[in-house]
C-alpha cells in the first residue's frame, strides 16, 4: 500500500516563514513553479499555508500591496495536516473535507513536506495504469 511518505519520498519540502512579505513568497513559489508551501514561525514550527487561491483571496482581490503585506498576514488557515504513514485515500477525503487542494505533511509533531491534489492525481493514475497492464496480461495469455 502506498503511503504519503512514499508520494513526497524524493521532494525537496517548500516552505516559507511567516514575517517576510507576501512579495517574496509569491516569488518564491513562482521560481519553484509550486501551487503553495507551508508557512513555518521563527523556531521552525509549521502554522499555516499559503496558497495561489489566498494570494488571490487576500491580496489581489482586496488591492493590498503584496511588498508590506507578511505572509502571516495572508497566509490561509493551518484546518489539517496529514501523517506521512497515511494513504493517499485519506489524505484526498481530508482535502474535501476542508475544500483545500494542499495538506501539510507531518511525521509526529514534525513538519516534513507538502502534499497537492496533483500529487494524489499522479498516484491514482499510476495505480489505475498498473492495474491495466495486469488485465492487459490477464487477457493475453
Amino acid at each position: 500500500m502506498i503511503t504519503i511518505r512514499d508520494v513526497i519520498r524524493d521532494r525537496e519540502p517548500y516552505s516559507v516563514r511567516d514575517d517576510i512579505t507576501v512579495l517574496e513568497a509569491a516569488n518564491y513559489m513562482a521560481n519553484r513553479k509550486v501551487g503553495g508551501v507551508c508557512v513555518l514561525d521563527g523556531d521552525g514550527r509549521l502554522i499555516g499555508i499559503l496558497t495561489e487561491r489566498d494570494l488571490l483571496n487576500s491580496i489581489v482581490l482586496p488591492c493590498r500591496d503584496p511588498a508590506t503585506l507578511t505572509v502571516k498576514e495572508a497566509m490561509g488557515e493551518l484546518q489539517a495536516v496529514i501523517e506521512t504513514k497515511d494513504t493517499p485515500r485519506e489524505a484526498l477525503e481530508r482535502m474535501e473535507l476542508i475544500g483545500r487542494r494542499h495538506l501539510p505533511v507531518v511525521e509526529g509533531e514534525r513538519w516534513v513536506g507538502m502534499l497537492s491534489m496533483r500529487d494524489i492525481l499522479r498516484v491514482e493514475v499510476s495505480e489505475q495504469g498498473d492495474e491495466l497492464k495486469l488485465l492487459h496480461e490477464y487477457i493475453s495469455h
